[in-house]
């Protein structure tokens, strides 16, 4: 293959991938309003062929941007952390990059597209979700993946020789994530985790490298309309995310259960204080809420593909602090 574009290939995913896609492709287009390198962690160590071009999926996008004939399109490219956006920079982002990818697609004559979507197009539910769940999103973001999603699909089905594979990922850890399981990783460093409320919050996720894997996978042998649900097909709670960062990093924080509504007393107070260092934390009420609600997500649809995963939970925290350089994690 000749070239690739990862739309949104400077953020954490896409900054994994360009490692792994370095040996097959002679050009990865990197296409993003930040150069890749822009967390503090320098995640790409494959760079020479790597071609960063500025674009911003929210203005149309020329078909001379990249100057050569494209393979495949990754299209990684959203306004993803909930909350933390206003609602109207979800949809102005994640529907109109998809419309403008779409058409690009349209115009360079590129017949396979690999979008990521998002579990939020479920809604929330302590019910298992399928793909043949019917999307009842009730945030912005899962709003605008779930138009997204349409949009990739009108592509699709204007011409029966293309291909589209939309993944539905969970939770994503790994390094530079900077999300949920890094705040809980430092917590637990630090020698003191409070569960909010329950313990048995079942939390989808899946290792980033895992990821990669499959999207390579789709990029290499991919055909026609396929999507996926996409996370460990064990139903990991936090209480067994607790346990596998103890067993794999040797963390032995205290962890008692806190009533929710203590804490979320306490997150409502220091929130009125607007400290970054506190949402930072994310020690915020509605990101509280999301750690006591379940993301209850099958991915047997994934298992019957013949997809494995590479690393098991408490393999990938052990190989995430091995990229680190230690039990630090970030």
């Amino acid at each position: 293959m000749s070239s690739i574009i990862l739309f949104g290939g400077s953020g954490f995913v896409g900054s994994h991938l360009i490692n792994m896609l370095s040996e097959k492709f002679d050009t990865i287009f990197v296409a993003d309003i930040r150069e890749p390198g822009w967390h503090s962690s320098d995640i790409i160590k494959n760079k020479e062929r790597m071609l960063y071009v500025y674009c911003d999926v929210r203005l149309p996008i020329s078909e001379n941007l990249f100057g050569t004939s494209v393979d495949c399109i990754v299209n990684l490219a959203a306004v993803h952390t909930s909350p933390g956006h206003p609602s109207h920079e979800y949809f102005e982002t994640n529907i109109n990059g998809a419309t403008n990818i779409c058409a690009f697609a349209e115009k360079k004559g590129v017949k396979k597209i690999i979008f990521t979507s998002s579990i939020s197009v479920y809604g929330p539910g302590e019910d298992e979700k399928t793909e043949n769940c019917i999307p009842m999103p009730s945030i912005p973001y899962g709003s605008s993946k779930t138009i997204a999603e349409y949009i990739h699909r009108e592509w699709y089905n204007k011409d029966g020789d293309r291909t589209l594979s939309i993944i539905r990922p969970a939770v994503i850890f790994g390094h530079g994530e900077g999300g949920n399981f890094t705040r809980i990783a430092n917590m637990l460093e630090k020698g003191f985790f409070p569960y909010p409320g329950r313990t048995d919050t079942i939390k989808g996720c899946l290792y980033v490298k895992d990821i990669c894997r499959f999207i390579i996978q789709q990029v290499e042998t991919g055909k026609g309309y396929t999507f996926y649900n996409f996370c460990y097909q064990k139903k990991y709670t936090t209480r067994d995310i607790v346990k596998a960062f103890r067993k794999s990093l040797g963390f032995r924080a205290f962890c008692p259960v806190i009533p929710l509504f203590i804490v979320n007393l306490g997150a409502r107070i220091l929130s009125l204080f607007q400290f970054q260092f506190i949402k930072k934390m994310g020690l915020v009420p509605d990101r509280i809420i999301k750690l006591v609600k379940s993301t209850n997500i099958s991915s047997q649809k994934l298992a019957e593909s013949g997809f494995q995963f590479n690393w098991t939970l408490e393999e990938a925290l052990s190989d995430w602090a091995r990229d680190c350089g230690s039990n630090h994690l970030y």
